[in-house]
């Protein structure tokens, strides 16, 4: 007979632990857990599902893990110009902590100790200073930082966007399928293609007609450059044929826009433009093999696709005459896939556009943060797929873009010009904090403050039908085929049809509005550079690929007009050279467009706008652009010629002389610039411009942390130091006053991100001797430091073979028909390919100030794609891609104009 008091001991255990159980299972964190995934529809696991990608590791930190929910997962840009990038390491990523705004360079061990461990963690940069997306909630994704750190929003400036990132390994084998859209247009909203056409004015200039040893010259360059290209695309071939990239030193291949071959599709129509046709034929033939409907990569980077392969089909079918089909066909095949990312309330696209079925079923909310050039630089390739198809849908998908971009044109903080990140989620969830309400990070800081960091935030997880009836309208989509299962196994035959949940969600009832302007004053910056670049670029190409629609017109002579009036300075430089060049700008909301903080800098990425004025100028008749679209060109120009190796740094700081004044070269205020540039690292005394021992020395006092390699590298005595970029009061005491300084110096205070010493690797050729040149060289240096003069310091020294500075001399040799634009093209040609080529194909070079600059092992795909295709159309006869007859688009892929 049982006796209870004999197992009493046991008993009351038993209850103590159940209990103990049950409590803990109700209270457990399900903050690891999707409350978005449609029920019955349950995403692999990314480690089963993308088992070649990194995954991250889930914050810790409530606040971190409340940003996360309540921005539907950021994305975290990495490295790239829209069309651009440095190549990202095929190293595992390192976790690491944030260190804050206000803290020390990257990478030093003070502020890596100093980090806690509740931080939500980021990715470190790999070695060439790309950083490696790692997903959470689906691959390819990152959580958002708690804070902003200007310096990360500077990097994302010098790459100029996000696409790249490289997976190894093939296809998981699953597949896309098209689903009926949930958002869909209403019968008869549809914006249709335009039908008339205006009267656009000849562009391109009237010729000379050469002479036979000109031709003769002429034919020879062009040669030369065929040739080069044929090196490229050989080695190409042979190692990597139907991948995305080359690597040229390691002669293996790299895939970092979902393995579909970009160089192979990015190539097509320079193979078609330098008359190699058996190429062409061969690589139209693998381009039939490419299956759009999968990839290794979780997520499709929407702007990097279109320019690049959307673009190359089109192009390519364009420039070929239209014989080859095909073209067209997987033109139309990946267009079906992207149009999905426009299936938002708003009709504003998902950016990085999760492809899987069981992504594909959810619903899609567009970016709170979403980057300009990667929003706004779509019109081109849409548009030139629904003329050819004569399917409004896509003209559509990107014209309700258009729209709201110039709603709010007028309002931003410098009218015309747009942030650089905008809110395209339409959720007027986020109404209270646009009216004054507390910040995010401010939202962030308060509920880290009221919840302890030591427990994790408790979600309590349904325990019955009812509950999960109310939780499924507000957080998760259904899928639409086939009966829903739970969790558990129960079937929820009884649950609201899905068009009920639809009009019940808050996704369709508050997330239909339009663009707005960023919630975060840090994020209030304005460029014509990365991460801002094309979208200013297709106003006046869309315009013109529109044959004359007047809405193109009023937005672009708006931007062009702000642009002109708040960016646009001529720096101090030797010889008198009449130059110009774009700032950069940041505005604190509310305080005007006449109260900013300028960064007076030149970047590779911006050097298009020259090209851009030009376009403009011819277009919409507006006096005196032509002229500064040759100032701005020039100064690119100029950046070439200055550097040791012939070659233009991909960002660098100048000193700007105060409008209206004679610019003259004045070597006390240079001086004094550059010394006060070095100033403002505290570390930057004599000791640290020099070789292997000051990269001890900073070991030593905690400066530089061992374990890590370094993120970048800096010209020596132009090291920025640990301020915070906006502490100019700071950066004033530390500068001492100096009568040498303009006040257009003391506008340098606005400094970019903090960048590290040269590791041992970087420094090599570094201080090799250097023949010293005539005082009134170009290439005269200040002292030892081999600073050019003109630029006070070179955060950015690296060459990708980008092709922004060749397109827009390309681009005023047609427009103007100057002789001397081929002849400083030619002089960049040269210096280029002494540098960059290798026994397989061209690479990348890591310093050009150096005089033996390492090569990087990386050959993007728009260096056939654009930069040799301009070299090469700089030299060819000038009915070759006639500018009034093709639209080129940023990634130099010719769109026939239908009026032509």
């Amino acid at each position: 007979m049982f006796r209870a008091r004999r197992y009493r001991v046991l008993i009351i255990f038993a209850a103590a632990f159940l209990l103990t159980f049950i409590h803990f299972a109700r209270s457990r964190d399900w903050s690891d857990s999707s409350i978005e995934q449609p029920v019955g529809v349950h995403p692999p696991d990314p480690a089963s599902a993308y088992p070649n990608q990194p995954q991250a590791p889930k914050p810790d930190n409530p606040a971190a893990a409340a940003a996360i929910e309540e921005s539907d997962k950021y994305v975290v840009p990495e490295p790239n110009r829209g069309s651009s990038g440095s190549a990202p390491s095929t190293e595992k990523p390192k976790i690491i902590s944030p260190v804050g705004p206000s803290s020390g360079s990257k990478g030093s061990s003070s502020s890596l100790k100093d980090a806690t461990k509740d931080k939500a963690p980021v990715i470190a940069p790999s070695k060439d200073g790309s950083k490696d997306l790692t997903p959470v909630g689906g691959a390819g994704r990152l959580p958002p930082p708690t804070t902003e750190d200007p310096s990360s929003i500077q990097e994302e400036m010098d790459n100029g966007g996000a696409g790249r990132h490289s997976v190894d390994g093939p296809s998981t084998g699953i597949r896309w399928k098209k689903f009926t859209e949930q958002f869909p247009v209403l019968a008869g909203e549809t914006i249709k293609l335009p039908k008339e056409r205006s009267k656009i004015p000849k562009l391109q200039a009237k010729f000379k007609d050469e002479s036979s040893s000109d031709k003769q010259e002429r034919l020879q360059r062009l040669s030369t450059i065929k040739a080069e290209f044929k090196h490229a695309w050989q080695g190409y071939k042979k190692i990597a044929m139907g991948h995305d990239e080359v690597k040229p030193l390691s002669k293996q291949v790299e895939d970092p826009f979902n393995g579909w071959g970009a160089t192979l599709v990015d190539s097509l129509d320079t193979l078609w433009i330098m008359e190699l046709k058996e190429e062409f034929t061969e690589a139209v033939d693998v381009v039939k093999k490419i299956d759009f409907k999968t990839s290794s990569r979780g997520d499709i980077p929407l702007f990097e696709t279109t320019i690049r392969y959307l673009g190359g089909l089109l192009g390519a079918y364009d420039i070929s005459g239209h014989r080859y089909t095909v073209l067209l066909e997987k033109a139309e095949e990946l267009a079906e896939i992207l149009i999905g990312a426009f299936d938002t309330p708003n009709r504003m696209p998902h950016l990085y556009y999760r492809w899987a079925p069981e992504f594909a079923a959810r619903r899609h909310r567009a970016s709170i943060r979403a980057g300009l050039a990667e929003i706004g630089s779509l019109s081109l390739e849409f548009t030139r797929l629904a003329q050819l198809t004569q399917q409004d849908k896509y003209y559509d998908a990107i014209a309700r873009i258009t729209n709201e971009l110039e709603k709010i044109q007028d309002s931003t903080s410098i009218p015309g010009l747009w942030p650089l990140r905008i809110n395209a989620q339409g959720c007027t969830k986020y109404d209270a904090l646009r009216n004054g309400s507390p910040t995010r990070e401010q939202h962030a800081a308060s509920t880290t403050q009221s919840i302890s960091t030591k427990t994790r935030r408790p979600y309590s997880a349904p325990t019955d039908m009812e509950s999960y009836k109310n939780l499924i309208p507000r957080d998760v989509e259904v899928d639409a085929e086939g009966p829903v299962q739970l969790a558990n196994g129960t079937h929820a035959a009884n649950l609201p049809s899905v068009e009920a949940r639809q009009q019940q969600s808050p996704l369709a009832s508050q997330c239909n509005g339009g663009l707005e302007l960023p919630i975060s004053s840090r994020e209030n910056k304005f460029t014509m550079g990365g991460m801002a670049d094309s979208t200013y670029e297709y106003l006046p190409k869309e315009y013109l690929l529109l044959g004359g629609l007047e809405q193109y017109q009023s937005m672009y002579t708006k931007a062009a007009a702000a642009a002109r009036k708040h960016l646009v300075f001529q720096p101090m430089v030797k010889g008198g050279r009449d130059i110009r060049f774009m700032a950069s700008a940041s505005v604190t909301p509310g305080k005007g467009p006449d109260i900013k903080d300028l960064e007076y800098e030149g970047t590779h990425l911006t050097c298009f706008v020259g090209g851009m004025f030009a376009l403009g100028a011819k277009t919409f008749g507006i006096e005196g652009d032509l002229d500064l679209a040759a100032k701005l060109t020039d100064g690119c120009v100029w950046a070439y010629e200055v550097t040791q190796t012939g070659i233009m740094p991909e960002r660098f700081r100048l000193l700007s002389c105060q409008k209206g004044s004679a610019c003259e070269w004045d070597q006390a205020t240079f001086d004094t610039g550059v010394a006060r540039w070095s100033r403002l690292d505290p570390a930057a005394g004599p000791q640290f411009r020099n070789g292997e021992s000051a990269y001890a020395e900073r070991i030593k006092m905690g400066m530089i942390d061992e374990s890590r390699e370094p993120v970048g590298k800096t010209i020596p005595m132009a090291m920025p130091g640990s301020l915070n970029p906006h502490d100019s009061d700071i950066v004033e005491k530390r500068s001492g006053s100096s009568a040498a300084i303009s006040s257009a110096v003391s506008a340098t205070s606005a400094i970019s991100s903090p960048t590290p010493f040269p590791g041992t690797a970087d420094l090599e050729n570094r201080d090799a001797p250097r023949s010293p040149p005539s005082p009134d060289s170009p290439q005269a240096s200040v002292g030892k430091d081999h600073l050019p003069a003109g630029m006070i310091s070179i955060p950015l020294p690296k060459y990708i073979l980008r092709p922004e500075a060749i397109e827009s001399v390309f681009i005023m040799y047609r427009l103007t028909g100057e002789e001397s634009w081929r002849k400083k093209g030619w002089q960049m040609f040269e210096a280029i390919v002494k540098h960059t080529r290798t026994d397989l194909a061209h690479a990348g070079i890591n310093d050009v100030t150096a005089q033996k600059p390492t090569q990087m092992d990386t050959m993007e795909s728009f260096w056939l794609a654009e930069t040799l295709k301009y070299f090469y159309l700089l030299f060819s006869d000038t009915t070759v891609v006639d500018l009034d007859k093709y639209v080129l688009n940023t990634e130099a892929h010719p769109f026939l104009r239908p009026s032509s």
